[in-house]
């Protein structure tokens, strides 16, 4: 399922270059020993979602890559693998490095585009104890874990919004205008905890309870947000009160004028992989550019400065308080958290996009 342009494009003036500067942290320098096996040439690219999430990565993984190991990197979006099957099936696969929503790999996987990732050499730089074992697949590793959340304006509501889905839909007691996601995920998840489904047993979903649950909801979203680079304007304009927004656009907004809170409680979280295709032209490069990424020193950067889960964990004893607790895997919050089904939606986004869309054409 292909998704709006910048989906993960976040929190603009959070560099990650101001955040080593302002901390001392630095990466390992040009010819730094133990890094040999990661030394090449040429160069490589990086499809992933653009916007500040691209530049963090740029200033946080790639230069220093460059520079330590002589491999270049350049990036581009987004990640479609509707494209990547036509570029397998031409023969030019344009990508050697692609950062998928896990829905996104399963399918790949499906059809046979993807190659496998190379754990003695991720192994060889990292230990294996490091990497979380659930975000370990033979196709994908882990690269950041996303979230969409219940938030609202604390000018209307102050630290007393909504703490469920169903209560967001409680038009009695938060009266204001809604906004959702316009995409069945994580639309159906949403529509199904409001009807009153417990998070833990939203899955296996029934596709007729998830539009009927929908249904029930349809005339209290009064817009439906194609891209999620709107929300940062709907809620600086103040055009929507109460939002199913991602946590990284509506933490940016918190803090950057305290008129957006939001509570994790019910909150939705998705995995995302770095994937190899199967017939990229620079896959070795690829490969060593991920056992790079994997390494503390750039996960501690990158989870210190944006709110979205890593795959190395030893990280997180080292990220400032403040910013551990607005990350997804922060114990409090994981507790509350509910996860996208990758097999589940991979398994059924063919049978579900068209009634999805007969049903939006509706609402």
């Amino acid at each position: 399922m292909k998704h709006g342009t910048s989906r993960r494009q976040v929190l603009g003036g959070m560099g990650a270059a101001a955040f080593a500067i302002g901390t001392g942290m630095r990466m390992a320098p040009a010819g730094a020993a133990g890094f040999d096996a990661l030394k090449g040439d040429g160069s490589i690219v990086v499809c992933t979602w653009g916007g500040g999430y691209s530049d963090s990565m740029k200033k946080i993984w790639f230069e220093p890559f460059r520079e330590t190991t002589g491999i270049d990197v350049s990036t581009t979006s987004i990640p479609d693998m509707a494209k990547l099957e036509v570029m397998e099936k031409v023969g030019n696969v344009e990508w050697d490095l692609v950062d998928t929503e896990g829905v996104q790999m399963q399918i790949a996987m499906q059809k046979d585009l993807l190659q496998p990732l190379d754990y003695d050499l991720i192994f060889s730089i990292v230990p294996k104890e490091q990497i979380d074992p659930k975000v370990i697949t033979k196709y994908g590793i882990g690269s950041v874990a996303f979230s969409t959340v219940i938030a609202w304006n604390s000018d209307l509501f102050g630290a007393d919004g909504p703490q469920t889905w169903a209560e967001w839909f409680d038009t009695t007691r938060f009266k204001g205008r809604r906004a959702l996601y316009a995409q069945p995920r994580p639309s159906f998840e949403i529509a199904l905890m409001a009807a009153g489904v417990p998070k833990d047993k939203v899955y296996p979903i029934n596709i007729d309870d998830a539009f009927k649950a929908l249904d029930a909801i349809r005339d209290k979203i009064d817009l439906w947000v194609e891209k999620t680079s709107q929300w940062a304007v709907l809620m600086q304009n103040g055009e929507v009160d109460l939002m199913g927004s991602s946590l990284a656009r509506t933490l940016d907004e918190k803090r950057r004028t305290g008129k957006i809170d939001f509570t994790f409680n019910q909150s939705i979280v998705e995995q995302s992989y770095w994937t190899i295709p199967k017939s990229a032209p620079g896959a070795k490069s690829a490969q060593k550019l991920i056992a790079w990424m994997m390494r503390s020193e750039g996960m501690l950067q990158y989870a210190s400065a944006l709110p979205f889960n890593v795959a190395n964990t030893s990280i997180y004893g080292n990220i400032p308080a403040e910013m551990q607790r607005q990350l997804p895997g922060y114990p409090e919050n994981a507790a509350k958290n509910m996860h996208i089904d990758e097999a589940w939606w991979a398994q059924n986004t063919a049978a579900v996009q068209p009634r999805w869309l007969e049903w939006m054409s509706k609402a």
